[in-house]
């Protein structure tokens, strides 16, 4: 394998202890990945970290996610957010004697040079003694960091993804096995994130609705359980939300099923727009569904009911216009309460809200 690198020399910097330098990576406040990519990470960094004799081995995402997006594809278009010029960059850490990835978004401009050099392992034995990082952060500052190397990760279509890269304090070069399997660690990598993709394609498929596109029974069963015991830790208040659209049997015997499937497809999209990305629709039944509001008292989700009234009134409908019932359940802040009779109690609201506009009408 081709290399390329600096010329070691120079002073060796004093070391630095494993607590002492997640504390002092730059950057944003250290985050996990999920459990499978967290344990993939660390798994991969602690081989590249053996194989090269380095206290520090890191991961770096320079464009794209690791994880699975809307698409099905391990991405290279940045991650939808809310501040769209958050950076989506990310730097996933394994420093000697941690028990765990730390991520960061530090300076990229060392990953980035080295992703300059797609076929070849970049190699700088002394970053205080190159005229390009001289200055930089890892060397100058607390971390105290001399030794850099990196292989670049592209996957089956060559696409750059990121690095695989190992650290050290003092000045060094690696050994010619050693470049060679920190390449075949790399390419193992990118091997296992496009598997660790298709296993969140595969989940993401048995826990939504074909037709709609939000979550189904299961996948509702699965995320209320989440919120429930989460309301159980922190004593914050959790919502619910169940919704029955309005004489959908005569809808569909008089417009017909492909109609019926429409007028799904477009409440669905309705009923997310109020929402916030914590929030979770799902279809429980053939036209009920259900929205799971997490740190929402009662008068929060009776306003999200009347924005989504609202928004029903105002849109554009096929044929005629179509109306829901909507049933709020509330645990109070510090409420105990079983699983299942929250789900009883929104859907007893949701069928008084039904029986009542039956009255009316």
């Amino acid at each position: 394998m081709n290399t390329t690198h600096a010329t070691p020399g120079g002073q060796q910097q004093p070391g630095f202890g494993p607590a002492a330098a997640a504390a002092r990576l730059p950057g944003h406040p250290v985050s996990e990945p999920d459990e499978r990519l967290g344990q993939l990470l660390w798994n991969v960094t602690s081989l590249a970290s053996m194989l090269c004799d380095a206290p520090i081995a890191m991961v770096s995402q320079l464009q794209g996610q690791f994880d699975c997006t809307e698409t099905g594809a391990l991405s290279l278009a940045s991650a939808v957010a809310l501040d769209g010029s958050m950076d989506q960059r990310r730097q996933w850490w394994r420093l000697s004697g941690q028990s765990g990835i730390v991520c960061s978004a530090a300076d990229f401009s060392l990953c980035e040079a080295a992703a300059l050099t797609p076929e070849r392992i970049t190699e700088i034995s002394d970053l205080t003694l190159d005229q390009r990082f001289a200055h930089h952060g890892m060397a100058r500052g607390p971390a105290g960091l001399r030794f850099y190397a990196a292989t670049p990760m592209r996957n089956q279509r060559s696409d750059l993804l990121g690095t695989l890269c190992v650290l050290d304090r003092k000045p060094r070069l690696l050994e010619p096995h050693q470049r060679n399997g920190l390449h075949l660690l790399a390419q193992q990598l990118i091997v296992q994130l496009e598997l660790h993709r298709d296993l969140q394609l595969l989940q993401r498929q048995t826990l939504t609705d074909p037709l709609t596109g939000v979550g189904n029974r299961r996948g509702f069963d699965r995320r209320l359980h989440e919120e429930w015991a989460r309301h159980l830790r922190s004593g914050e208040a959790l919502s619910l939300l169940m919704i029955d659209v309005d004489m959908f049997k005569q809808y569909n015997d008089t417009y017909g099923h492909p109609a019926g499937d429409e007028v799904l497809s477009l409440l669905c999209e309705l009923l997310r727009m109020p929402l916030r990305a914590s929030d979770f629709v799902a279809r429980v039944g053939g036209d009920e569904f259900a929205v799971i509001l997490p740190n929402t008292p009662e008068v929060g989700a009776e306003l999200v009911v009347e924005r989504i009234q609202a928004m029903l009134r105002a849109a554009q409908w096929p044929y005629c216009p179509v109306s829901i019932s909507a049933g709020v359940a509330t645990l109070s802040p510090g409420e105990v309460c079983d699983f299942g009779a929250l789900l009883q109690r929104a859907d007893q609201a949701m069928y008084m809200r039904k029986q009542g506009r039956r009255k009316d009408d």
